[in-house]
């Protein structure tokens, strides 16, 4: 048998080694604790990920959003400015010569044909021919001003007979103003020459697609200060700003009268600048032909004014001012028949 103490000592050490066996070790536990950790630090790091990938989507749609509110502010404001139409279409055609693509319509082709006659009247005998000069002018005038009121309050499903009425009351209001020009002469002088000074700023604004003066206050603005401008010097050399108006206006209805026949876009320029209804607003586009026509308002503009200034070198409003030469009043120098100012009032020169 063996000793009683080297049993106790067995029993001792079999009890010890149990309860070390049963019990983690300080590796165990610190592996444990590195377990611990790391996925601590993994929950942390994925949680914390997917904190940053929620609050990047909230952001990326509230910028969605922000940029969906700029758009829609951008879209109602280009919704509320007139869209022109689109130039050389059916609409574009229609809403400028009052027809599709194609010939243009009887009506159209009429006013062209007599525009281009009183263009080569006034740039040939506006001056010599003073008292048919007037009514032709008082025509132009009183009728563009009709038209301008008629396109600007015209609907947006247009009048009845649109093509026919925007034609023949201009012609019919501008009848009754070339009335009045005849017999209101001493008034009307000043208004021929303030018309000519309006058509002139529209030949300016003409040659750039978007109207040179691009502000829209700017623009009338403009209209207005050049036909005062000529008004003005009427006042203060009557003469050559008649020579003037006479030549220009006769060269720039000429013109406009071709392209009624032409249809190359040319009326496009001041319908856009005058008519601003935004139901019929249409795009001015510029085109070679357009330049041409334009250059070509310059030239017969300064033909004209050449000719006139030789042809009337003596001659005052169909009064011959070579009759003081002569020693003779020049009320008693023969006139041409309808003709002239009254004969008190012809100067001597």
């Amino acid at each position: 048998m063996l000793p009683k103490w080297l049993l106790f000592f067995t029993f001792i050490l079999v009890l010890t080694l149990t309860s070390i066996d049963g019990q983690p070790t300080p590796t165990s536990i610190i592996k444990r604790q590195e377990s611990d950790v790391i996925d601590y630090h993994r929950t942390g790091i994925t949680r914390t990920s997917t904190e940053v990938a929620t609050e990047t989507s909230n952001s990326d749609k509230d910028d969605k959003d922000d940029k969906d509110d700029s758009n829609k502010g951008q879209n109602n404001e280009s919704d509320s400015k007139p869209k022109p139409i689109p130039a050389q279409t059916t609409p574009w055609f229609e809403a400028v010569y009052g027809s599709g693509t194609g010939a243009p319509k009887t009506i159209m082709s009429c006013l062209g044909a007599i525009l281009i006659v009183l263009g080569l009247f006034l740039c040939s005998m506006g001056f010599r021919m003073f008292r048919p000069m007037l009514c032709v002018m008082g025509l132009l005038t009183f009728g563009s001003m009709t038209w301008i009121a008629l396109a600007n309050c015209k609907p947006s499903s247009g009048y009845p007979y649109d093509s026919i009425l925007m034609i023949v009351v201009p012609v019919c209001v501008g009848l009754v103003g070339a009335g009045g020009f005849y017999f209101l002469w001493n008034i009307a002088l000043y208004l021929v020459c303030a018309f000519s000074g309006f058509i002139f700023a529209i030949f300016v604004l003409s040659w750039r697609g978007d109207l040179v003066i691009v502000h829209n206050i700017g623009r009338p603005c403009f209209l207005g200060g050049m036909a005062l401008l000529a008004g003005i010097a009427a006042f203060f050399a009557l003469r050559p700003t008649l020579f003037f108006a006479t030549s220009f206006v006769g060269a720039y209805i000429f013109m406009f009268g071709v392209d009624c026949l032409s249809r190359s876009g040319l009326i496009a320029g001041p319908q856009a600048i005058l008519n601003r209804n935004p139901s019929h607003y249409i795009e001015y586009v510029l085109n070679k032909i357009i330049y041409v026509m334009l250059a070509m308002i310059i030239l017969m503009f300064l033909m004209s004014m050449a000719w006139q200034m030789l042809f009337n070198a003596a001659h005052h409003l169909t009064m011959h001012v070579v009759a003081a030469a002569k020693g003779k009043p020049a009320h008693e120098e023969p006139k041409e028949e309808g003709d002239g100012r009254p004969p008190s009032t012809a100067p001597t020169s």
